[in-house]
């Protein structure tokens, strides 16, 4: 009996033989022969809708056509052979969106030569796996979904799994540190936090600079490695590396020749820390993973790692998941703005689009450890590049001269009352660049260094006594905390200043109202806001 291996190898030869990957003329015969390489009948006998109706997933608000959706398993949006299917993941999104109910676990964007597999559950922007035509045969495990009886697919790019060990493994380095510090130099709790935090989001983005290209190879790794095997002082050794990342321009030569300047934000305050073996150690294991795969979650993740249970209940903080941060940016930044490039015609028009794109502003008045930004920023660059390509197209120029960037991290505002969480947003947001860079093929066009300098844009203030930055559009999730449980979980003194504040707010609404009514009054005619 032939083994879908042997079945994949049929579909390559055939597809490679006798399709030309024509969107239209061929997508329906490649899909069928793709079901039956694993031993369906076809794709209609599987179950497999074609050109299946999804309400409001045009690009205009009306009804799209999904190429196929195979409930609950897979939804397959196909485009023709050469299309740069990076472009393309925001309609996919929309499109599993409104696919309910039973919605598809997967999402495969295809090409007839590349597939790239989404799961929109766990990581947004990023496949979870890509695979070439030619490689089929030797993924099998990739399409667990697909055969006849589904088995647990095995992806080769799960950013969610790397991200939980390195995000376990730092929160619990950084309780370690804080304890530490506690007992053996007789710090306060809020004393000794704040060094532990510093340094652990210090080493947070180092291990993610030295992976996607921003440090010389494996020199963070190597810096620990020679505190624990040659028995080096942490206090110098890292101590020094985060000053060269602090000093403009390179460094010249020595230990840490190569190393460029990141900024004066994060590494304004450098404090070493000489940590034990135990702690090296640990240290070790969390910069041997691939940090290239950390999503920017794991600094939520490392957040709440931080803060006990019961705090984050006292103040309604709750953390919101990408595929639903997704559901409130894309409706009030991406979609609005893919209307009106969809809408603008002239050389013009685009122009004036393009000019009003660099000065929009985004605010996110409960930022928390900043995801609602950093998804709205990696947005925004997506819109930055759709209107490029159509600003290219009508001047009938090459689309490589018209690479630019203008979508920057400093158009990006945030507020929350917790310092920590501020400074895990600001940090989310500087890397946000770089990962925007490297997805759409920046690198020749957009420095990612140094970082952005966010301490003005994301700020420690209690957004409901602050005046807020002005903002074209407004998002997040503000803590919510029932009406009736305010003064016991909060305190009487806040609750009565709150009162103060809003006079015409009736007692008893659910803490996020606030929020609401502070967004309803600071919008502006044209702004947009979804919360």
């Amino acid at each position: 009996m032939p083994t879908t291996a042997d079945g994949l190898r049929t579909f390559v030869t055939f597809v490679t033989d006798h399709l030309k990957g024509d969107e239209k003329g061929e997508a329906q015969t490649f899909l069928d022969r793709f079901f039956r390489a694993f031993g369906h009948a076809g794709a209609m006998e599987a179950g497999a809708t074609y050109e299946e109706r999804i309400a409001k997933g045009s690009k205009k608000g009306k009804t799209g056509f999904a190429d196929l959706v195979w409930k609950p398993r897979v939804l397959i949006e196909m485009k023709k052979r050469g299309a740069d299917l990076s472009k393309h993941y925001s309609q996919a999104f929309d499109y599993w969106q409104r696919a309910v109910p039973n919605r598809p676990r997967y999402v495969m964007l295809c090409n007839f030569d590349q597939f790239w597999v989404y799961d929109f559950d766990t990581q947004i922007d990023t496949p979870i796996d890509m695979v070439e035509l030619a490689q089929l045969p030797d993924r099998v495990a990739t399409f667990g979904f697909m055969e006849v009886t589904e088995r647990k697919s095995v992806f080769g790019n799960n950013q969610v799994e790397v991200t939980e060990k390195a995000a376990g493994r730092m929160g619990e380095l950084y309780t370690m540190l804080r304890d530490r510090m506690m007992k053996t130099r007789q710090l306060e709790q809020p004393e000794a936090a704040l060094l532990a935090q510093r340094f652990v989001l210090q080493c947070v983005l180092a291990m993610f600079a030295e992976d996607r290209g921003l440090l010389p190879d494996s020199l963070f790794v190597q810096c620990v490695k020679d505190c624990i095997e040659r028995d080096e002082s942490s206090y110098d050794v890292l101590g020094g590396l985060f000053t060269a990342m602090n000093t403009p321009g390179i460094t010249p030569a020595g230990r840490y020749k190569g190393v460029d300047y990141f900024n004066g934000g994060l590494f304004a305050n450098i404090e070493p820390i000489e940590l034990t073996q135990p702690e090296l150690k640990f240290l070790e294991v969390a910069a041997l993973e691939d940090w290239s795969k950390v999503r920017p979650a794991i600094f939520g993740s490392i957040f709440e790692s931080a803060i006990d249970a019961k705090t984050r209940h006292a103040h309604g903080i709750h953390y919101t998941a990408e595929a639903d941060i997704m559901k409130i940016v894309r409706p009030t930044i991406s979609r609005y703005w893919e209307d009106r490039i969809e809408a603008a015609n002239t050389i013009g028009e685009l122009n004036a689009l393009q000019l009003e794109l660099q000065n929009y502003r985004v605010l996110d008045p409960a930022c928390g450890s900043g995801n609602f930004l950093y998804i709205a920023y990696q947005e925004l660059k997506q819109v930055e590049q759709k209107l490029l390509d159509k600003i290219a197209s009508r001047r009938k120029s090459p689309r490589d001269q018209m690479q630019m960037s203008f979508v920057t991290p400093n158009q990006f505002f945030g507020i929350d009352n917790n310092p920590f969480a501020v400074e895990l947003a600001r940090v989310t947001l500087m890397i946000a660049r770089k990962v925007a860079i490297d997805r759409l093929g920046l690198q020749d066009y957009e420095p990612a260094l140094p970082l952005d300098t966010l301490d003005k844009n994301i700020v420690c203030q209690d957004a409901l006594f602050t005046e807020w930055p002005k903002a074209d559009a407004i998002i997040g999730n503000p803590p919510f905390l029932g009406g009736k449980h305010l003064r016991m979980s909060i305190g009487d003194e806040y609750i009565d200043q709150i009162f103060y504040r809003f006079p015409e707010v009736k007692d008893s609404v659910d803490f996020c109202s606030y929020w609401f009514r502070l967004s309803h009054d600071h919008i502006s005619e044209n702004g947009r806001a979804g919360l």
